[in-house]
């Protein structure tokens, strides 16, 4: 199983591989954003302890003015971000969905004897279509969340680093519970693209001639 799993992670890498410039992009463009995200904490500190504690009127502008900036250079950075990762993906369904077709064209007579059409017709739509939400959304969900935590752990840290460790104290409960919802999540999608496997059979049985 695990061999399995890792030619399957190997031949998914593979279709990324044509794309890396533009995977590095994506990755330079969460790795800022959240750096930049991180400087917000500091950012409100000052305004709290120097800007509105001392009345420092001047200085409170400043730093209003600086979160601004920080947010519009936030939302430019996820704009590209996004762009470029749906771009990506987008490219990558073309290419697996011309190399599943490819493979069903050197596929014997006696494949689809005893195959189901609507099941060959399934995998094709549904089964790549629910990966494309994987490659454009999660996987960049993934990395973008990774690298705020991490950002966020160092800016805590510095902060404060006692109600850093109190805070990390929870994280293994989180990463129990994110384990448990995502093995639930995983029946239920299998499940699902089962059902629609089901279905696009029976239509496609029901409506042929």
């Amino acid at each position: 199983m695990d061999s399995e799993r890792q030619r399957d992670g190997h031949r998914i890498l593979q279709l990324f591989k044509p794309y890396h410039f533009r995977l590095t992009a994506v990755l330079l463009l969460i790795v800022v954003s959240a750096g930049i995200s991180m400087l917000n904490p500091f950012l409100l500190r000052d305004v709290l302890n120097e800007g509105i504690l001392k009345h420092d009127t001047k200085l409170l502008t400043e730093l209003v003015l600086a979160m601004i900036v920080i947010a519009v250079a936030t939302s430019a950075s996820s704009v590209w971000q996004t762009y470029i990762s749906n771009s990506i993906g987008q490219r990558v369904m073309h290419d697996l969905r011309a190399a599943v077709y490819r493979r069903l064209q050197r596929m014997s007579l006696a494949f689809f004897t005893r195959t189901r059409t609507g099941e060959v017709q399934s995998r094709i739509a549904n089964d790549i279509g629910g990966l494309e939400g994987v490659v454009t959304n999660t996987a960049t969900s993934i990395a973008q969340n990774a690298t705020t935590v991490i950002a966020a752990v160092v800016a805590m840290c510095i902060l404060d680093w006692q109600l850093a460790v109190i805070s990390l104290a929870f994280v293994p409960l989180f990463v129990w519970l994110t384990r448990r919802v995502g093995k639930v999540r995983r029946k239920i999608t299998t499940e699902q693209q089962r059902r629609l496997a089901d279905m696009s059979s029976l239509v496609a049985e029901s409506l042929s001639v």
